[in-house]
């Protein structure tokens, strides 16, 4: 029942907290800071990430850009795949999670939007539930909400500050309080998996009109 957990909280994201939401710290290994935090009308706590990236601007938003790439780094991704291209810097894209036996597995679309503010050069990048893009199919369940935001600071020379913050609801019958008892490795190893990609040559060039980088 171990990794039943460890693909729910990560895998489909979490919505955006007000600022008084009380963190706990539950992990903290190799730069990045793993959080939990109870929010209201909910029984699946929210998680918290942080921790720097040695990338630019450019190299994040091409790998958040890339869908198909999302199947190297968000943990336990089976597809992913971009379903609709609304603009350069809005897509929606869709995703199933593996889940053991004998646990149906998740899908989730979701609408993904990237801004940044000129002055401060700040990334924010929001990822929300998506309907009526995708049939629902009877073999998986779908995942009915699902809410992310990161808010990206540049700090230095190839130097990105991070910040995520999400709460999902994955569906069906898995008890809330089985979600919440692993929520915390399958953040880190996300985020881990991500910090190792972005470095790839693939993202290293990356350039986009509606982002700049700071330096």
């Amino acid at each position: 029942m171990k990794n039943i957990l460890l693909l729910l909280l990560v895998s489909f994201g979490c919505t955006m907290l007000h600022a008084e939401t009380k963190w706990e710290l539950k992990k903290d290994e190799e730069g990045i800071k793993v959080y939990t935090g109870s929010i209201p009308n909910s029984n699946i706590k929210a998680v918290r990430v942080t921790c720097i990236l040695n990338a630019s601007i450019s190299q994040l938003t091409a790998l958040l850009l890339d869908t198909k790439a999302h199947e190297q780094w968000v943990y336990n991704t089976r597809t992913s795949y971009l379903v609709k291209q609304i603009a350069a810097d809005h897509l929606v894209y869709y995703s199933e999670v593996s889940m053991p036996w004998p646990l149906t597995n998740r899908d989730v679309v979701v609408d993904l939007k990237i801004s940044q503010q000129s002055a401060t050069k700040i990334l924010y990048v929001s990822a929300t539930t998506a309907d009526n893009y995708v049939q629902v199919n009877k073999d998986k369940v779908r995942v009915p909400l699902s809410k992310v935001n990161w808010i990206v600071t540049p700090i230095g020379n190839n130097q990105l500050s991070v910040e995520y913050v999400g709460q999902a609801d994955p569906g069906g019958s898995v008890p809330a309080w089985l979600v919440n008892s692993f929520s915390t490795k399958g953040p880190f190893e996300t985020f881990k998996k991500l910090r190792e990609l972005i470095v790839s040559s693939t993202y290293q060039h990356a350039r986009y009109d509606f982002v700049a980088d700071k330096y």
